[in-house]
């Protein structure tokens, strides 16, 4: 079975506009949420076996974050296709990923993560929030027989999703 965790970057700031859109920090709510949210993934899904961002800022500092609680150690590979990236473009990211990673997490941005979930899922989630978590388990055996259609949503996570108390 292949899994495919498709993760927003958490939430930036917007306080210096001098900086390009691709330099923009996390902000305070942002480095609030990545660790919880790796927590709770950490809690219930065992360590990806590979780890694909985008160059931008926002989206190597959630990775980052999100490394020391769930995927330790792993190193993180940076691509920046993920930056700007049709969905069709990072589908091809995807297919040519070698089939020995049976799961595969992307850190990326909006609306391609919306979209790109909702075509491989056949989905109707309007907007992935930032530091929100889609994952899908493909239906296929191999990375490069993905398309449209082909993987069943396993769970949405995201960081005001509510809980029942424990």
């Amino acid at each position: 079975m292949k899994t495919l965790f498709l993760i927003r970057h958490a939430k930036s700031s917007w306080g210096n506009s001098d900086l390009k859109d691709e330099e923009r920090p996390l902000n305070e709510r942002g480095k609030r949420d990545a660790p919880s949210m790796a927590r709770r993934m950490a809690e219930n899904w065992p360590n990806p076996d590979k780890i694909i961002c985008s160059h931008a800022r926002r989206a190597q500092e959630t990775a980052s974050i999100m490394s020391e609680f769930w995927w330790k150690e792993q190193l993180i590979e940076i691509n920046k296709e993920l930056y700007h990236g049709t969905a069709s473009s990072i589908l091809e990211l995807v297919s040519g990923t070698t089939n020995q990673f049976n799961s595969l997490v992307l850190v990326f941005h909006n609306p391609t993560i919306t979209y790109l979930s909702n075509v491989l899922a056949q989905l109707s989630i309007p907007n992935v929030p930032t530091c929100g978590i889609v994952i899908l388990k493909a239906k296929v055996d191999t990375w490069d027989q993905l398309q449209p259609g082909t993987c069943e949503l396993l769970d949405f996570e995201y960081p005001k999703k509510e809980y029942p108390p424990s």
